[in-house]
């Protein structure tokens, strides 16, 4: 983790100092589940807050983006007595979380696609109110992907969809070659962003130019 954040500190000194950079904070709200845990639905409605810094290539219709942020993960299950289900079940990660990502203009629209990598910082299992224990460790470093599209509401606010993936699973389990990958237990998410960049990211399709004799 402290690789990271000094990553991100470089990352934002430079970006001060270069007209290529655009700056950014952001707050989304995602439904989340684990697949494997028994249950579905993307019932936890987790937070993810933090920064971002936005590099522009070229002709200023792609660039590569870089976020630090604090990530809440997991997967909720709420007892529902009038259908017979009893069972209150919550399942809560928080993480500290650096997606790295690529930016290009398609159709008129921003799409982002690329690698997500996580630090657990706390992870809580509950059934019923009563702290339920994992069979195996947490994996404390996780590995995913993220792919989203944007959509300007003004010159600076932009308005996303992502969807995010886990590749690697939540818990360790030796038990042989890709045991652990076979068990099961990943993250999955879909939700909004709403992301206010200090100053214009500018994503336009570049009109061709006149050519000059």
């Amino acid at each position: 983790m402290r690789f990271l954040t000094i990553i991100f500190c470089i990352f934002c000194s430079v970006s001060f100092a270069q007209n290529r950079f655009v700056n950014s904070v952001h707050i989304d709200f995602y439904g989340n589940q684990v697949d494997g845990d028994g249950y579905s639905g993307y019932s936890h409605i987790g937070l993810q807050t933090g920064l971002g810094s936005l590099y522009l290539l070229g002709n200023l219709n792609r660039g590569i983006g870089f976020e630090i942020n604090y990530v809440t993960k997991g997967a909720r299950v709420w007892p529902q007595p009038k259908n017979g289900l009893n069972n209150d079940f919550r399942f809560n990660l928080s993480y500290f979380e650096v997606p790295i990502f690529y930016v290009f203009n398609k159709w008129g629209v921003p799409f982002e696609i690329g690698p997500t990598i996580s630090y657990l910082m706390a992870a809580k299992r509950e059934f019923n109110g009563i702290t339920s224990p994992t069979s195996f460790p947490y994996r404390e470093i996780e590995l995913g992907g993220m792919i989203g599209f944007n959509y300007k509401m003004t010159d600076k606010l932009y308005f996303k969809f992502r969807i995010t993936n886990s590749i690697s699973p939540i818990f360790k389990v030796d038990a042989g070659p890709f045991w652990d990958l076979s068990a099961g237990n990943f993250h999955r998410g879909a939700g909004l962003n709403l992301t206010y960049y200090f100053s214009k990211p500018n994503f336009k399709q570049p009109k061709d130019q006149p050519l000059v004799n």
